[in-house]
């Protein structure tokens, strides 16, 4: 046997971890196998078997399988990977195929064809009830406060847990035409992402509002008004913190990225003579002042499965309110983005508090522990249970954890300030939501890649996300996933 994990201790992992899953969410699974070469058309043939048994069984929504090389792999020295995704409509009919007779014959034959253990993820993909699943940071190494790499194992790092969608293999695809799709988020982008140089917010705006086939290498029939400058969402969606310089997946499509900063299309509502932008050498969003000639600006069009920003608000470079949004091409008035559910979150009286948008459930008492640094911040949230800080939903140690920071952003409403959650934290009747949020900064579970002593924090005054050394102390807020009870 090639792999250090037998298939039945593989199958009570899953199992157990799916008895504690509401049966009635719905699920996702990718599972990437490394085949030996000699044995890769066998591998394939079985896979193609599973494939056809699986598809046809209730609730089946996607079952396919392709060929997955990492970008971190050696061609011709490395053996094969093959990625393995579905989705399902709810637990309980994907729990009918895991315990399949089709299935455990192709466990059983395929561990003898891999050279180590399956690597599998379990995700919540998005739903038509206003849910959406967010995407994984790109983080793939787990660093200590001194900046060196460490083993991931038991350390509730982002690089460890890697919560969230997986992009698609190839992330991207050249459609010769000028522009790329992004299939993780469906966003289409212009290939170029510097055809215009520096310019300043409202120049951003108005050449992005008037782009269209035939100019700047476009030859896809667009048409003015199709376009658009990119909300801080949607720039943000490209970023993978797993690498720098430029801070966005290698191995893409584009031409001339910048290590520079990048314009969007959303106003500081606080302060709006800012705008948001994005730096993209390792990428924290901050903002600049609208007539700021010097920043770059990428256009996209489409609609993407990406949640709105929440701005409804717009204003002209002096930071004034216009009188109408129409035709500005600012953030407010287009709101690109999948809605956002309302109510947006449930208080569900265990001291606990789910957001109805990614279904991810936050502690009610948003500053439990006070100021902690960074190490001491992931072990708190790692240990954190049932019984403790107002807990009484069930929740054992290693339920908890540090969000990464893209789940941190989630909650972020770039029309609110202090705190920047939807409706300014408050409920219906004006109560907070939460206990003790405060509009500070806040740690994350993700490192800097580039500069693995420094780790992301958001500050929820306004929602900036930036990096400072683990070192510091900032507050914490911890999160987990839904559970059966929950």
């Amino acid at each position: 046997m090639p792999t250090t994990q037998s298939i039945e201790e593989l199958r009570e992992k899953v199992s157990k971890m799916l008895d504690r899953l509401d049966p009635d969410l719905p699920i996702g699974s990718t599972v990437i196998f490394k085949v030996r070469k000699a044995k890769e058309g066998t591998f394939e043939g079985h896979a193609a078997v599973l494939a056809d048994a699986t598809q046809k069984l209730p609730g089946c929504k996607i079952f396919d399988f392709n060929r997955h090389q990492s970008i971190y792999s050696d061609p011709v020295q490395d053996p094969m990977q093959f990625l393995i995704y579905e989705e399902w409509d709810t637990v309980r009919q994907f729990r009918v195929q895991w315990d399949s007779a089709h299935l455990k014959q192709f466990q059983a034959g395929v561990m003898d064809w891999v050279t180590e253990a399956p690597d599998l993820d379990f995700y919540n993909p998005q739903t038509s009830r206003g849910e959406l699943r967010l995407q994984q940071t790109g983080q793939i190494s787990c660093f200590s406060a001194s900046g060196q790499k460490i083993d991931c194992k038991g350390t509730g790092q982002d690089a460890e847990l890697r919560r969230g969608a997986k992009p698609p293999v190839p992330r991207f695809t050249d459609n010769g035409d000028g522009t790329v799709t992004d299939r993780l988020t469906g966003l289409i982008w212009l290939k170029d992402s510097d055809t215009f140089g520096p310019v300043s917010w409202e120049q951003a705006l108005s050449y992005a509002r008037n782009l269209a086939s035939g100019h700047h290498g476009l030859s896809d029939g667009s048409a003015k008004g199709e376009w658009r400058l990119s909300n801080i969402r949607e720039l943000l969606s490209l970023i993978d913190y797993g690498t720098s310089t430029p801070i966005i997946p290698h191995h893409n499509p584009f031409t001339n990225v910048k290590t520079a900063i990048y314009w969007t299309s959303t106003t500081l509502a606080p302060a709006p003579l800012l705008a948001w932008m994005m730096t993209l050498a390792i990428g924290p969003t901050v903002f600049d002042v609208k007539t700021s000639p010097g920043n770059r600006m990428w256009p996209v069009r489409g609609q993407g499965r990406i949640p709105k920003t929440g701005q409804q608000q717009c204003w002209d470079a002096q930071g004034k309110p216009l009188t109408t949004c129409l035709g500005s091409g600012q953030d407010g008035e287009l709101q690109a983005g999948a809605p956002l559910p309302n109510p947006r979150f449930t208080d569900n009286g265990d001291g606990t508090i789910t957001d109805n948008h990614t279904q991810l459930v936050w502690l009610k008492k948003a500053n439990p522990f006070g100021l902690r640094i960074w190490e001491e911040a992931l072990a708190l949230c790692n240990n954190l249970c049932s019984g403790s800080y107002g807990l009484t939903d069930g929740s054992v140690p290693g339920d908890w954890r540090l969000p990464n920071i893209r789940e941190a952003e989630s909650v972020v409403d770039y029309s609110q300030a202090g705190p920047c959650l939807p409706n300014g934290g408050l409920d219906a009747l004006g109560n907070p939501i939460f206990e003790d949020l405060r509009p500070s900064s806040y740690w994350t579970s993700t490192s800097v890649t580039a500069a693995p002593t420094e780790a992301m924090f958001i500050i929820y005054g306004v929602g900036p996300t930036i990096f400072e050394s683990k070192e510091h102390p900032f507050f914490v807020w911890p999160v987990r996933d839904k559970l059966r009870d929950s």
